[in-house]
């Protein structure tokens, strides 16, 4: 193997692309009971070492682990204990493999945006469910191509608990609310987040005119008057936004149509989101990461129909995009390490890489690995 670049962001050899020659040099190998004969490296520039695995998913991890599987089985609607039995590993192997996973998917997401040049119209909606009990409902903001279903972009809003409840219900809300109260305007901050996403998206367009659709939820207007980029492209019609009330109507002639059918494959392909499920999610993080990978599914490899498949095309090339330029990454998936330091992540995305996003009454922060900074 031949290190593609040094690891170490502050030192000048660290890009992507070609390097002087005898930019390295070896400097020996130690050996492990996962990977055999590891071959490491000194940058002559910053006199760091490394090896073959610094650029390796299995970077720092002691067991190989069958990572195809693992994202077989997670899109099929298992949970952490069913992958558990399944590979008979523990649940901790099957956390940190699911973390790894869900950075390379979101590096591979945030790198297809580059390429992606926006050609139709947009959906954003709010899918609605809890966090660890119904105490915490969640609202996840999504934004989907309205023609393609393509699986854009997404942030999470955690909510107070409504609706109707008993007095002892209503009691222990109380008490849960002098913990840790959601914030009352989660949802308008999370939608003001996906419209920056938005913007991002937008950027890169072939279309003049975008139309933006949602329901008439009164946080979004708002939101969107908050952001003052979109609020401006807003008021010029650059980008009309058109708000009518959500139905369940199926077909084309139901704008928020895309919306309601990513609804329906989360309750369908997410476990955590089958209707009455025991598979209750715990963690705020490994929620979002476990939707990462989905994205990727969704966006990459599920074609756009599977009853009736059009030349098997995706929703990436029903969005316009071209699967040759990423048909070595997705074949090669899993595989080599993302670094943070050559991405371009969006706010949203930064916040799902650090794991940025509070988890109701936990006390302490997120497990961080330090190789994350890389």
């Amino acid at each position: 193997m031949i290190p593609p670049f040094c690891p170490y962001k502050k030192c000048s050899q660290h890009f992507e692309g070609k390097h002087q020659k005898y930019w390295y040099r070896c400097f020996g190998y130690h050996c492990t009971d996962a990977f055999g004969k590891v071959q490491r490296y000194q940058c002559k520039t910053c006199g760091r070492t490394f090896s073959d695995q610094t650029f390796n998913l299995n970077y720092y991890a002691k067991r190989v682990i069958d990572y195809e599987q693992l994202f077989r089985q997670l899109r099929s609607t298992a949970g952490i204990r069913d992958l558990s039995r399944n590979l008979e590993i523990s649940r901790g192997s099957v956390e940190n493999r699911l973390f790894r996973m869900a950075h390379w998917a979101l590096a591979f997401h945030a790198l297809c945006l580059q390429y992606l040049h926006l050609n139709e119209d947009l959906a954003a909606d709010g899918f609605e469910s809890y966090l660890h009990s119904k105490y915490f409902p969640h609202h996840l903001n999504i934004l989907i191509g309205k023609n393609s279903q393509f699986f854009y972009a997404f942030d999470f809003a955690t909510m107070r608990r409504k609706g109707r409840m008993s007095p002892a219900q209503r009691k222990h809300r109380d008490y849960l609310d002098r913990i840790c109260r959601p914030d009352p305007k989660g949802i308008e901050k999370s939608m003001v987040r996906l419209s920056e996403e938005f913007i991002y998206i937008y950027a890169n367009r072939y279309k003049s005119i975008i139309k933006l659709f949602t329901d008439e939820h009164e946080a979004y207007p708002r939101a969107f008057r908050r952001h003052k980029v979109l609020y401006v492209l807003m008021q010029h019609k650059i980008i009309e936004h058109i708000a009518k009330k959500s139905t369940k109507e199926p077909g084309w002639s139901n704008n928020m149509w895309s919306v309601n059918y990513m609804d329906r494959q989360f309750r369908k392909d997410i476990v955590n989101y089958v209707r009455y499920t025991v598979n209750t999610a715990k963690n705020t993080c490994c929620l979002l990461e476990r939707i990462c990978i989905y994205q990727l599914y969704h966006n990459h490899i599920k074609l756009f129909r599977e009853n009736t498949p059009l030349n098997a095309f995706t929703h990436w090339n029903m969005a316009g995009g071209n699967s040759m330029i990423f048909k070595y990454m997705l074949e090669e998936r899993f595989r080599w390490r993302p670094f943070e330091s050559l991405l371009h992540l969006t706010p949203v995305q930064k916040g799902l890489w650090f794991r940025l996003y509070h988890t109701p009454l936990k006390k302490r922060g997120e497990y961080l690995p330090k190789y994350v900074y890389g």
